[in-house]
Parts: structure tokens; sequence; C-alpha cells
């Protein structure tokens, strides 16, 4: 795996590739720790954090192994999720270059709903935003359709359906 944790201008530490990557290439499948639980909750003296999980649209979360939970977001993402069997893979968006850091745009990957503050620093920033696809604006969703993670769709069809709808021609 050509990818190495460093620090980020975005936040904290970062996740760059040390390669150059080209446009839709597989970079690499994210690991998971565990699935978090009632029973088994992170535990924080273990250095396990809220923001190092993945939630899965079917409300399962599980924590991220290193480097994959330090992937930052971004509103000029250059990777996407794409879950198979509850598998994750990480694909390019884009061609990315040889020690870019590699950033999502978390709300692709979950439909959540938190409110939060970005410091991404993209010039298309939305600073204070809403993560979760359906909070998105339409004209962003639909310029974003072809990279959302497929686990969204097969749980929540009724929403995306409704968000196509928004835009089919008669």
């Amino acid at each position: 795996m050509s990818l190495e944790l460093r620090d980020s201008r975005i936040h904290g530490k970062g996740v760059f590739t040390t390669v150059s990557v080209r446009k839709h290439a597989v970079i690499c499948k994210v690991a998971i720790v565990r699935t978090i639980t009632e029973d088994r909750p992170l535990d924080a003296s273990k250095g396990e954090l809220w923001h190092h999980c993945h939630w899965y649209p079917d409300g399962e979360m599980v924590l991220l192994d290193e480097p994959f939970c330090y992937f930052n977001h971004s509103c000029q993402p250059n990777i996407f999720y794409y879950t198979v069997n509850r598998t994750m893979y990480c694909l390019a968006m884009r061609n990315i270059a040889q020690d870019e850091e590699l950033t999502l745009e978390y709300s692709l990957c979950n439909l959540g709903g938190q409110e939060w503050e970005c410091h991404c620093g993209s010039a298309n920033c939305r600073r204070r935003h809403r993560c979760g696809f359906r909070f998105m604006e339409h004209s962003r969703q639909m310029q974003l359709l072809p990279y959302l993670d497929p686990f969204i769709v097969a749980v929540h069809p009724d929403t995306i359906q409704a968000i196509l709808e928004k835009d089919l021609l008669e």
C-alpha cells in the first residue's frame, strides 16, 4: 500500500499517497478494527475516537484502522468509498499526484445529519454544513451522484430515487 500518515493542513493528521494515482483506480481496501456496540463501546483510553469511525447506512458503526481513520473531508475531494459486502474500497475520483492528501466528501458515504465546521480550504468550501448526501444542494447531489457509495443506494433507495426524480425530464 502506497499510503503514508502525515500532518495535514486540513485537520491534524491526513493520509497521503506516495505514488501518483490514475482516475478511478482502486487505491486500497479500508481496514476495520471492529464493530462498535453498546456492549463494546469506544474506549478513549485506547485512542478510540468517534471521528475515527464510519457509519454504514444501516446504522452499524465501525472503528476504522490506521491510516484510514485519518481520511479528512474536503468539499473538493479526490477519493470516494465503494462498498461491496460490507467491504469498503477507496477509489480515485480524479488523477491524484504523488504526495497529495487523499480526501473524502463525507456526505458521499453517509446520510447523517451532523452539523460541523469545515476547514478544507478548497475554493468551493461550504464552511458550515450538515453532513449527509440528502442534505446537500440538489445541484451538488447530481454532480456527485456517480460517486455515491452503492451501499447507501441499496439501504435507502427511496431517498435516492426522490433525488433523481427532481431532474426527471418528462
